[in-house]
């Protein structure tokens, strides 16, 4: 997991940046205990183990757990999915889901820092009510979309509405 714009705020300043977009994300790596389902919480220990056993167990109901449980991959893209995490070191996985991250310097530009949440209403790795309860209190200028019957994977999922979100977004604070 790799929520990229708190460390650039941090290293490069507030003005480095004119926004996040969020798909099946949160602001910074501090409130995943906030946000964080349980089916994935439930994944998290055989995606970030040394056992390969456990990890080639674990990978394949972690692909299926990206998308809403009535949405079928085509097996292309389930094989695709599952080929571009399964090289992944141990090591890798184990900083990805585990690392640190200040928010101090994304926190203090809450007030006029625009985000944009383009969420699934059947996200099984993050619960989509806490996220938007926690951008209305902490997010002065937050868009969130609660997409129904889409998982956690809404850029697969419904390409279309997230492509006009996203374009409006950028219309809005592109000017």
């Amino acid at each position: 997991m790799r929520i990229v714009p708190p460390d650039v705020i941090a290293k490069y300043g507030p003005d480095s940046l004119s926004g996040h977009i969020m798909m099946g994300s949160f602001p910074h790596r501090n409130m995943h205990s906030q946000v964080v389902h349980p089916v994935i919480l439930r994944l998290i220990p055989g995606l970030i183990t040394e056992d390969i056993g456990l990890f080639a167990k674990t990978l394949p109901e972690f692909v299926l757990s990206c998308v809403a449980p009535s949405h079928k991959l085509p097996y292309d893209v389930y094989a695709k999915w599952l080929g571009g995490a399964a090289p992944r070191e141990p090591i890798v996985r184990q900083s990805m889901l585990g690392r640190g991250q200040s928010d101090t310097a994304v926190m203090a530009i809450a007030d006029r820092f625009p985000y944009l949440a383009i969420q699934g209403e059947e996200d099984q790795h993050i619960v989509s009510l806490n996220l938007e309860k926690w951008m209305k209190d902490h997010l002065a200028r937050s868009e969130f979309h609660l997409l129904p019957g889409i998982g956690h994977a809404p850029f697969y999922e419904a390409p279309d509405e997230t492509n006009k979100l996203i374009l409006s977004f950028v219309k809005k604070y592109s000017a």
